[in-house]
């Protein structure tokens, strides 16, 4: 690691904080993830161009971090080993999606600039808005899998329908939403 990694926080700060949440410290972890948090959604959604599922993403790639830290074997390789993770997880998104041959884009020096901290965008007003014109249906997997993080089961045993229904809903609901998303923006 050179130069600074996250404004205002030394390089050496963050191979303590890896070293502490390699050895299991839960709080070392967390601190780590909030330090990411923002950098690894914005290469989520650079890679994938799915901004209804960045979320989804991220909780998969700090999942596997967390799990895998033990496992690194120098704290100054952390944040290239994260984006590593990172890409492995979008590439594995978009090709389960078919698709991934036509968006997958090799991390270039040219996409730091989508790692550069910003201030964070108030969407959540947007994304209510239009969430509220999906239909009920929709609206309902997609709001208990956003706000409550409930797993396909769970949404199945409150919908009273099947897992891949739930599934197939909540599928049609993220793409009706990204439609609704870019049609606002466009217009």
């Amino acid at each position: 690691m050179s130069g600074e990694i996250v404004p205002g926080l030394p390089p050496f700060d963050i191979a303590v904080l890896v070293a502490r949440a390699a050895g299991g410290e839960r709080r070392a972890a967390e601190q780590l993830i909030s330090l990411y948090q923002q950098r690894v959604a914005r290469f989520v959604i650079a890679q994938t161009g799915d901004e209804a599922l960045y979320e989804d993403l991220c909780q998969t790639i700090f999942v596997k971090m967390v799990l895998a830290l033990p496992k690194l074997r120098t704290a100054d390789r952390f944040e290239p080993w994260l984006f590593k993770i990172a890409r492995n997880v979008c590439r594995d998104y978009l090709r389960a999606r078919q698709g991934w041959r036509k968006l997958f884009v090799s991390y270039d020096a040219e996409h730091e600039a989508i790692s550069e901290p910003e201030p964070p965008l108030n969407m959540s007003e947007i994304v209510q808005r239009n969430i509220d014109r999906l239909p009920q249906a929709q609206r309902s997997v997609l709001r208990m899998s956003l706000e409550n993080k409930r797993s396909y089961e769970d949404m199945a045993r409150v919908t009273r329908s099947s897992v891949s229904a739930v599934k197939s809903r909540l599928h049609r609901a993220r793409e009706n939403l990204r439609a609704l998303m870019l049609t606002e923006n466009s217009e």
